[in-house]
């Protein structure tokens, strides 16, 4: 196992340096520039803001220097639009607000899908499997720009329960909407994939065996069905873990949390490129390391995979 997960870091240093590459090309690739969004300026002005930022070298050049400041540095360079502000600044500042709500959504969603994909399968074709089925539908067809604004009318505007906007690590009330918002439309996939995996499982070979011996239903269930019905959720939870954390604009945008989400999307607009290639880096990195995580986790529980 140590030797595959040596294998795996190794792998994802030219993947990384892959992403920055066709990353960097693809941005200097698009027309317009950091410089050129809200008015024209002159010539000479132009001419030394990308001295002063390096974007008069070649791209080449440019490409160089940056996976150097990385690497030796580890710095993502300055920001093009926020003066006096650095990549590694903003994303410290973000990223720490996006990592809180977006890991509390990710345990709230695979806790409430798993446990309402379980119930159902285990209850097939009662009352309680339809009220399960018919959350999971409900919350699916209610993503987070939908569920985002409707939360903000009702606990907010409405009922005054919760405040609508800001963020503080102190007080929780601040993450609740955030948290509901994000994890939502998430509940309901995982749910849907572990109603149907468990719906496989209880049906085998195995579970009829343990059944016909005799043990008791609840035991049948958390020790013989549960482990392997788990295994599509697994596969599913790395890229959805790296989606939640690394931010979603919209629940930026409803609730100005100051999260990740919104600096990037503000960057791609600004042709900001240190912040759109930092804020990529980040996604990919934890993106590698989490389905490096979901493997070795797969392996645990399915004793039959060997790496």
């Amino acid at each position: 196992m140590i030797v595959y997960i040596l294998k795996r870091l190794a792998i994802a240093i030219p993947t990384l340096l892959l992403l920055i590459i066709f990353s960097f090309l693809l941005m200097h690739a698009a027309p317009g520039g950091p410089f050129t969004q809200e008015r024209e300026l002159p010539a000479q002005v132009l001419a030394n803001l990308n001295a002063k930022y390096g974007l008069d070298q070649p791209l080449w050049k440019q490409i160089t220097s940056y996976i150097w400041g990385i690497v030796a540095h580890f710095d993502f360079g300055p920001s093009f639009v926020y003066k006096d502000r650095t990549v590694n600044e903003i994303i410290a500042q973000g990223f720490p607000v996006t990592l809180t709500y977006g890991g509390i959504s990710f345990l709230v969603a695979v806790f409430a899908g798993v446990t309402l994909g379980a119930v159902a399968a285990v209850k097939h074709n009662t009352i309680i499997d339809y009220f399960a089925v018919g959350i999971s539908i409900g919350a699916q067809v209610l993503p987070n720009f939908v569920m985002a604004p409707i939360l903000v009318i009702v606990f907010t505007l409405i009922l005054g329960w919760l405040p609508g906007g800001g963020w503080r690590f102190s007080d929780p009330s601040f993450w609740i909407m955030p948290v509901i918002a994000l994890s939502t439309s998430y509940m309901a996939s995982i749910a849907r994939i572990m109603r149907s995996s468990m719906l496989e499982v209880l049906n085998s070979n195995h579970i009829r065996t343990a059944r016909a011996k005799g043990l008791p239903g609840h035991r049948v269930i958390l020790r013989h069905a549960l482990k392997p019905a788990l295994l599509p959720v697994i596969s599913y939870l790395g890229p959805a873990f790296v989606a939640m954390i690394t931010g979603s604009v919209i629940v930026d945008i409803y609730f100005s949390t100051g999260g990740i989400g919104k600096a990037f999307v503000d960057s791609a607009l600004n042709r900001d490129y240190a912040v759109m290639m930092g804020v990529t880096i980040l996604v990919g990195a934890l993106t590698i390391l989490f389905n490096l995580i979901v493997d070795i986790v797969y392996g645990w529980i399915d004793p039959k995979i060997r790496y």
